[in-house]
């Protein structure tokens, strides 16, 4: 019932609800924001506009069902996410200027338009990925399935790792991530830092 295919110009809403409906730690975030887009301007968005070459989606023959979005170059993406991307979102919402403890979820994610966190570097793995399935595509080995794809895009153009982050809360994904083989890099007070080697 499932495939695994590229990215197409109008699966970008899906992905946009992909991100919502999995931006809690894997749970539903719809009831977190107030505007249902924030969450994929950060986290899917510059990927499907500056490299859908790199985005796969899991598809059930009537709709998407998740995704695996990702850059060959970290480096390289991120510089672009500054200079084309970013710039585009600052147009769009203006910074919160109130206290920092006051801040709303939507409030939380434009700070991190204006300020974004500086990437992890890790030469040794210069790929990364965000892989987000919906409930009805869970527990059916089809976050393998996907990572195999992706991971067989990455060795066809030459990469020789990749890494991804997570929720230091995220347990479900942590095990799902080392039963895959990848290993811990780093973690800090709110995240995992993941890789492996292709």
């Amino acid at each position: 019932m499932f495939s695994i295919r590229p990215y197409q110009q109008n699966d970008y809403q899906a992905v946009y609800d992909i991100c919502l409906l999995t931006g809690n730690s894997g749970k539903g975030a719809a009831h977190l924001y107030d505007d249902p887009m924030l969450l994929g301007h950060l986290y899917a968005g510059p990927y499907i506009k500056m490299e859908p070459e790199t985005a796969f989606i899991l598809d059930n023959g009537q709709q998407p069902c998740g995704y695996i979005l990702g850059a060959q170059d970290s480096e390289s993406f991120n510089q672009k996410m500054q200079k084309e991307w970013l710039p585009q979102l600052k147009c769009e919402y203006k910074e919160p200027t109130s206290e920092e403890n006051k801040w709303t979820k939507d409030e939380q994610i434009i700070h991190q338009i204006y300020h974004p966190e500086t990437p992890k570097d890790f030469p040794e793995y210069p790929s990364h990925l965000h892989i987000d399935l919906l409930p009805i595509a869970q527990g059916q080995g089809l976050g393998n399935k996907m990572m195999d794809h992706f991971m067989a895009y990455l060795k066809t153009n030459k990469s020789m790792g990749v890494h991804l982050g997570l929720g230091i809360e995220n347990e479900r994904a942590f095990y799902f991530y080392k039963k895959y083989g990848m290993i811990e890099l780093e973690r800090d007070d709110d995240s995992i830092y993941m890789g492996l080697k292709l």
